[in-house]
């Protein structure tokens, strides 16, 4: 009697291999034709382990589940835990696109005698976005910049930065609104605070159990420990399409475990400060408006008032240069103009030739309230140097004004410039030349500021 070859460990193993293969491609555990189009979700834990060359007992051991769980899991006995999920793509080190196949068999799979639900649960896709600006004018290269965000070898993240009230938290959100439609699963916003006064930069770990609840995860589902619950998020996402802004973002530490993992999000960060050391992601630095876009930013504010329809474009552009073409300034200055029936732009102009700080200020939008924010956050040495250097140097600077003033060594003045160019409190038109924004210039000489 002839007894059929049996196949070698290595062919054995490379026939796993090549099932696993074809998870990817298709998401099949299984070639079509051997179990039909949709494998369970025993099926594919089976066929993972099996490539890893371990037992139940030993992925149990290494998930730090019970082995019958393990065997109840293979047999599509019950429903797992999303935590239980995220546990087991670790030890069986999958990749991203077999942790997106586990994750659509979790979540799809029917368990006999019970009503279908899954481990996350079926929710309408998160709409988070804030109400889109009103008046929201220009900036159509950084739009067209974060439009192109999905197209191939394109970063991910977009980190959008600027001085204080220069729009990045309207650019984001109307860019948000202009993308949504590629994003079908969801859009998920997040204030982080960091430059709140009455408030506290958000902790990562209470953003990311918040986004989870939005996605559908049940509160008691939620992971304890900040990584654990990092790590589940970029599960829950990793199949699925969501467009996520962050917006005033503080630092790296804050926005880096927010970040999702999987190819199909996108992701906008807004924040005053420079993120250069968040790895991937693509700056986008407003400036302020040219200034017929804050002449249009502020006929559009004033909502067709007489007074500003007849007024003459000379003057109009005087009021904005005021403002020094800031759009929280040319927000207040319109808001101010349309509250007072009895003032003529003229008027407005005159008082914008005093005290302009105290001027752009209406309700809670309050140009000197938000630089006392970025000022609050800087360092002892760097708050000297901005009052110094802004009360004292007039136009374009070098290092070595700076130097003199500061009466510190050429090294030291470049790295506290560079420490307020970071936050944008400081300009750089040319290498190594600075200069302040003039309503920067303004709040830096005020004596207000405290030391």
């Amino acid at each position: 009697m002839d007894v059929p070859p049996q196949p070698s460990t290595t062919t054995a193993t490379a026939t796993t291999k090549d099932r696993c293969r074809t998870t990817m491609r298709t998401g099949h555990a299984y070639p079509p034709d051997a179990l039909g189009p949709s494998p369970s979700l025993g099926e594919l834990l089976r066929t993972w382990r099996e490539r890893a060359l371990l037992t139940q007992e030993r992925l149990a051991e290494r998930a730090g589940l019970n082995v019958r769980t393990i065997r109840r899991l293979e047999n599509d006995e019950f429903r797992p835990r999303t935590t239980s999920m995220v546990l087991l793509a670790d030890a069986l080190e999958l990749d991203g696109d077999e942790r997106a196949v586990l994750a659509a068999a979790a979540r799809h799979r029917a368990v006999p005698g019970r009503r279908e639900e899954s481990a996350v649960r079926a929710v309408t896709a998160p709409q988070q976005l804030p109400a889109d600006a009103g008046a929201f004018v220009g900036r159509e290269r950084e739009l067209a910049a974060l439009e192109a965000l999905g197209g191939a070898g394109d970063a991910a993240v977009f980190v959008v930065d600027g001085m204080p009230g220069v729009g990045k938290t309207a650019l984001a959100v109307h860019a948000a609104h202009r993308l949504a439609s590629r994003f079908p699963d969801g859009r998920l916003f997040m204030d982080l605070h960091g430059h709140s006064a009455d408030m506290a930069p958000v902790d990562p770990a209470g953003a990311l159990a918040r986004m989870l609840r939005a996605l559908g995860v049940p509160r008691e589902q939620i992971p304890g420990h900040a990584d654990d619950r990092a790590a589940l998020y970029r599960s829950v996402l990793a199949d699925r399409r969501v467009l996520v802004v962050l917006d005033d973002a503080a630092d790296e530490r804050q926005v880096r475990p927010l970040l999702p993992a999987g190819p199909g999000c996108r992701v906008i960060v807004t924040g005053r400060a420079r993120l250069t050391g968040l790895e991937g992601a693509r700056p986008l630095s407003l400036e302020v408006l040219p200034a017929e876009r804050a002449v249009a930013l502020f006929r559009r504010v004033s909502a067709g008032d007489p007074r500003v329809r007849v007024a003459a474009p000379g003057l109009l552009a005087e009021v904005v240069q005021r403002c020094g073409r800031l759009p929280l300034a040319v927000r207040i200055a319109a808001a101010r103009l349309r509250a007072r029936p009895a003032w003529t732009v003229e008027h407005l102009l005159e008082r914008l030739d005093g005290d302009r700080l105290a001027e752009l200020r209406a309700g809670r939008l309050d140009v000197a309230a938000a630089l006392d924010l970025s000022y609050a956050r800087l360092t002892g040495g760097r708050r000297r140097a901005y009052r110094l250097l802004g009360s004292r140097l007039r136009g374009d600077f070098g290092v070595e004004d700076a130097a003199a003033l500061l009466n510190a060594p050429a090294p030291q003045a470049r790295r506290l410039l560079d420490g307020l160019l970071d936050v944008h409190l400081l300009e750089e038109p040319a290498p190594c030349r600075y200069r302040f924004h003039d309503l920067i210039r303004l709040h830096a000489s005020s004596g207000s500021r405290p030391r």
